[in-house]
């Protein structure tokens, strides 16, 4: 998945929210990759709470493919297919993993898209044991 794939789906989902306020975030590699770090993305991860979850499955349902309860998450999960990527989207039960009060909104080709600092990313990888990860958040970061 390349930028403009990136670019396209999280276009999709904007506009899909209709401009509606509520709490998420863009996790995983597509996360990392806005922020300029050089890592392959094969899918969009989203973190949400629970009445995030509701919105998205409303405003999603003609890409949903799967809606269930995970296990390994403890929590609602949604996984769309939009223009042929996976999109992801969790509300975790271990509330520790959202950092909603990390969250920052941040202007990446002219979308407003709120991210996970990479600090706090790492973090986030540390937590769920996902040391390459960390390791590069950390080379990114040392520059």
């Amino acid at each position: 998945m390349n930028e403009k794939d990136i670019q396209e789906i999280l276009q999709i989902i904007l506009d899909s929210l209709q401009g509606k306020e509520f709490i998420w975030r863009l996790e995983g590699s597509a996360n990392l990759k806005i922020q300029g770090v050089d890592v392959s993305v094969r899918d969009l991860d989203i973190t949400t709470n629970d009445e995030g979850i509701e919105i998205f499955r409303n405003a999603l349902k003609k890409y949903t493919v799967k809606d269930f309860f995970s296990q390994k998450i403890n929590g609602r999960s949604i996984v769309c297919d939009i223009n042929n990527f996976e999109v992801e989207i969790n509300s975790y039960g271990d509330r520790q993993l959202d950092m909603f009060n990390k969250t920052k909104k941040i202007l990446w080709n002219d979308l407003q898209i709120p991210i996970l600092p990479l600090e706090y990313a790492k973090k986030f990888y540390e937590l769920i044991n996902r040391k390459e990860k960390v390791d590069l958040i950390s080379r990114y970061l040392s520059g």
